[in-house]
């Protein structure tokens, strides 16, 4: 009679031998992968209005989205486990009570600021691809530009006046002063158009192109700066996060009253971040690795997700070179 077979799977082994994760051995789990939770339109709507009522209040998302989406997940599912204390925790007078429609609220303004920064990724993205639009006309303007620039620094070589006005079209950089240029350029060419039709090097060709460019490096700059809905996109993304700040903290700070010194008081612990991070001043300052372990640990982060952090993490760049160039206009 053959022998049956008791090999096992290398992955089974591995996966027999893991220890248990630091997580699963308190924090409820959450899953992004569970059953879709729908936020209705109208609670949607409900909780825009708070967001946007917090004004200039708020808190800069610092990306991370699928991370902070499953650590605000399980603080959540801690509180509604722990409702029962939670709900009687003595706030002081100027603050309203906790209640189990609070602890619940938590979930919807956790979709909220999932459907927040994927409207404002969308935003970004339109305005990628202007960037990217611009940026070969914009090459090309540059070359012109320095054509030009040539020909005038010989011809103003013994006029202050005509000196003056080189330097201020050299003073500036970037996209907004680079569309100035051309068109300081385009005056001068227009004033010494008998001059630069004699000059041998191509200058008139390129006063020709430039006139021709001096329009669209306009309209596209124009294109790859933030619209005001964009920035509104933005806003409201930080605002939807700022939500999940206050109510996390809410929640921390009942649970400190009834847990600490106790293990419990483990899944309430903040969103751990990088040192030298940006920080709300209540986040702890562990390695970035523990949050890439945990999610990691949990299975939790979706491809989908792992994408929407990528692009979460260059906001604080883009955003700023956005800034920059809103500022020049």
């Amino acid at each position: 009679m053959a022998k049956a077979s008791t090999t096992t799977s290398p992955r089974t082994n591995k996966a027999a031998k893991k220890p248990a994760s630091r997580d699963t051995r308190g924090a409820p789990r959450s899953s992004t992968r569970a059953a879709a939770y729908t936020l209705s339109a109208a609670r949607e709507a409900e909780l825009l209005r708070e967001a946007e009522s917090l004004g200039h209040n708020t808190v800069v998302f610092p990306g991370k989205l699928a991370r902070r989406v499953v650590w605000a997940s399980r603080i959540q599912l801690a509180a509604e486990r722990d409702a029962a204390d939670l709900v009687r925790t003595p706030f002081p007078e100027d603050e309203p009570p906790l209640t189990r429609e609070e602890i619940h609220a938590l979930r919807d303004k956790i979709e909220l600021l999932r459907a927040a920064q994927s409207r404002w990724q969308a935003a970004q993205q339109r305005q990628e691809r202007a960037a990217a639009t611009f940026a070969k006309p914009a090459a090309e303007a540059a070359l012109h530009r320095q054509t030009l620039l040539r020909f005038f620094d010989l011809r103003f070589k013994k006029s202050p006046e005509g000196q003056k006005r080189l330097m201020t079209i050299r003073a500036g950089s970037g996209d907004a002063d680079l569309v100035q240029d051309v068109s300081d350029l385009l005056l001068l060419c227009s004033e010494h158009a008998e001059a630069l039709h004699k000059a041998p090097r191509g200058e008139a060709d390129a006063a020709a192109r430039l006139r021709e460019l001096s329009p669209q490096l306009a309209r596209m700059l124009a294109d790859k700066t933030l619209s005001p809905e964009a920035q509104r996109s933005r806003k409201l993304r930080d605002a939807a996060y700022t939500l999940v700040v206050h109510a996390e903290r809410r929640l921390r700070a009942a649970a400190e009253y009834w847990y600490a010194g106790t293990d419990k008081l483990k899944d309430y612990a903040p969103f751990p971040v990088s040192r030298g991070a940006a920080s709300t001043g209540e986040e702890e300052e562990e390695g970035e690795a523990a949050a890439e372990e945990t999610a990691a640990e949990e299975g939790d982060v979706s491809e989908e997700d792992a994408a929407d952090d990528g692009a979460s993490e260059e906001d604080a760049t883009e955003d700023g070179a956005s800034d920059e160039v809103e500022d020049e206009r």
